[in-house]
């Protein structure tokens, strides 16, 4: 496990409340930015790494290398491995399969890649919508054609090994989830972002392309495959989705608030910046309004939860399944926020984009 970068550490001994466990403040100091501390969040679950980290990451960059994303010695190399995705996916899935570990990490490298490529603005607008529609060609089952690029090709082989877990109706919930988010990709590229005239509607616009909704259909998948459970009737209940509807939006403001430097320095819309715009305040007490927004929302998910037996009838019945598909969504907010301590992703500008394999794309 890597250690932690600018004065930052994984905490594992956040002081316990009622709903989740609060961890302590850290400060945030860059170049361009005021110093500022960022809050004690309240986070719903506790620390934990998977055991599989060590035997997962060799099986994950040679399937990235076999893919022809990366090659030893190169500038992308050096970025993707430096942003720790499979630690990231080790941290998110903690208490989940070795299976669901790696096709998690290789899912966070195919977004990050593609995420950078939509984000690149060296690209015009028409030649990302073009990739766009190939890439949902292959989405909906397509084959990629001989000319397409590796990144296209790699997401279509990671579609079909992750098929090969899936029942019908958990892939099809998959790929239905998955389009949707490239749907809100297609608003993004076609939408002037910084034309985002307050919070609600930056909010409403990050929790579709956030990508958590595909990330928790995907991780069904393989609860599933593990289990024998019937995630898929668990996921579609009202009260359950109430609670995974709010997990977006808490990884925005996650995003947001350690992601800060980052988007100042590309002028990337924030939603610490924007509070900041509209209510006239300052750096400070806008990321801690923020803060506090996060834990509300963490806190909601946690009282839904607790109302769950009264709610779900036949709860008995669809408990364990319950508890597995909710500790996805819980483990996405805590993995992805102990590995904002650890990654370059955010604090070093040389991680800010893998543009050294994006650029060869398209």
């Amino acid at each position: 496990m890597s250690d932690g970068i600018g004065g930052w550490r994984i905490q594992t001994d956040g002081q316990v409340e009622p709903y989740g466990e609060r961890l302590t403040s850290v400060p945030y100091d860059f170049p361009g930015l005021e110093p500022v501390h960022l809050p004690g969040l309240l986070l719903p679950v506790r620390h934990a790494l998977s055991p599989h980290l060590a035997e997962v990451r060799t099986a994950y960059v040679d399937w990235l290398v076999d893919s022809e994303l990366i090659q030893p010695g190169t500038q992308g190399h050096d970025v993707l491995l430096g942003m720790k995705l499979d630690e990231c996916s080790a941290l998110t899935n903690a208490r989940c399969s070795k299976d669901l570990v790696l096709y998690g990490a290789l899912n966070l490298a195919l977004f990050f890649l593609f995420d950078d490529l939509i984000d690149n603005v060296a690209v015009g607008a028409d030649t990302k919508l073009s990739y766009l529609g190939k890439l949902s060609r292959i989405v909906d089952g397509a084959r990629p054609s001989p000319h397409d690029d590796a990144l296209l090709k790699a997401w279509h082989r990671w579609l079909k090994e992750s098929e090969a877990y899936a029942t019908p109706a958990l892939y099809s919930a998959f790929i239905s989830d998955l389009l949707r988010y490239l749907g809100a990709v297609r608003s993004h590229i076609l939408t002037d972002q910084s034309e985002t005239v307050c919070a609600m509607t930056y909010l409403m616009r990050r929790q579709e392309d956030i990508v958590t909704r595909y990330f928790m259909a995907h991780g069904a998948i393989f609860l599933a495959h593990e289990s024998g459970l019937d995630i898929r009737q668990v996921a579609d209940e009202q009260h359950v989705r109430m609670i995974t509807d709010i997990l977006p939006f808490v990884v925005v403001l996650q995003n947001d608030l350690i992601g800060l430097y980052k988007d100042v320095k590309s002028g990337e819309p924030n939603f610490v910046t924007i509070l900041q715009r509209e209510y006239g305040l300052d750096l400070q007490t806008s990321i801690d309004l923020t803060g506090k927004i996060e834990d509300d929302m963490v806190r909601s998910m946690l009282q839904i939860e607790n109302d769950l037996p009264r709610l779900v009838d036949g709860y008995h019945t669809k408990q364990e399944a319950i508890s597995k598909y909710l500790s996805l969504a819980y483990g996405i907010i805590r993995g992805t926020f102990d590995w904002y301590m650890i990654s370059n992703r955010y604090v070093d500008p040389h991680y800010f984009s893998a543009s050294d394999i994006t650029s060869s794309l398209g």
